[in-house]
C-alpha cells in the first residue's frame, strides 16, 4: 500500500466513461472556470460519473485483483440488465459551494447498478473498498474544492445558458489509476 503522510494514498477508483461530447463540454466548462475563478482541482481526471470513489488497495492485492473483480461485478449487472444503461445529463447543479456538476438524471436503474456493483467490489476487496454510508447522487464534476467563496451563483447562471441536455449510452466501467503526476489515468475499459 502506497502510504503519503502516515495515510494510504488512494491509487484507483471506478467510473462509467462519458461520450466524446460530453468530455468536450466539461473540458469547455472546466477552462472556464479556470479562467474565471482560477480553478484547477480535480482537472487531472478525465471526465466520468464515479461509481466508486477513490481508494487504497490493501497490502497483499494487486491491480489485477481489481480488474478481475471488476469483470464479475461487471458481469453481474448485465446479466441483471443493469448494463447497458442510458444516460441523461441535463443542466448543472452543486454540492453546497464545494462542487459544481453537470446533472445526470438519477433512476431506480443507477441506484441499483451502484448498489450491486459496490456490493460486489466491497465483497471481492473489503480491505480495500468498504461500503459507503453515503447517498448515491451520479454526477459529472466540473470543479470542486478550489472554487471561491461566492462564486457558485454566478457559475450556476453563465452555465445555465448552455441548456444542457444529452444523453448517451453507457455500455462500459472504467478503472482510473493514479498516474506519477498525482492525477488520474483510465487504466482499463470493461465494455459491457
Amino acid at each position: 500500500m502506497y502510504k503519503r503522510g502516515g495515510f494510504a494514498e488512494q491509487t484507483h477508483f471506478i467510473g462509467i466513461p462519458v461520450s466524446i461530447e460530453l468530455e468536450e463540454l466539461v473540458a469547455e466548462c472546466r477552462e472556464h472556470m479556470s479562467c474565471v475563478y482560477g480553478c484547477h482541482s480535480g482537472y487531472g481526471t478525465p471526465p466520468h460519473i464515479t461509481l466508486i470513489p477513490p481508494f487504497a488497495l490493501a497490502d497483499g492485492l494487486e491491480s489485477r485483483d481489481l480488474l478481475e473483480a471488476a469483470y464479475s461485478a461487471a458481469e453481474e449487472c448485465k446479466a441483471q440488465n443493469l448494463l447497458p444503461l442510458q444516460v441523461e445529463v441535463c443542466g448543472f447543479g452543486c454540492f453546497s459551494e464545494r462542487t459544481l456538476f453537470a446533472n445526470v438524471k438519477d433512476s431506480d436503474a443507477w441506484q441499483n447498478l451502484h448498489s450491486l456493483f459496490c456490493k460486489k467490489i466491497s465483497s471481492a476487496l473489503p480491505a480495500s473498498v468498504k461500503k459507503s454510508g453515503k447517498s448515491f447522487y451520479p454526477h459529472l464534476t466540473i470543479a470542486n474544492r478550489d472554487i471561491p467563496t461566492g462564486a457558485m451563483d454566478e457559475a450556476l447562471k453563465h452555465f445555465s445558458q448552455l441548456n444542457l441536455n444529452e444523453s448517451f449510452t453507457a455500455d462500459s466501467i472504467a478503472i482510473y489509476m493514479r498516474n506519477s503526476t498525482g492525477g488520474w489515468k483510465e487504466w482499463q475499459r470493461i465494455g459491457c
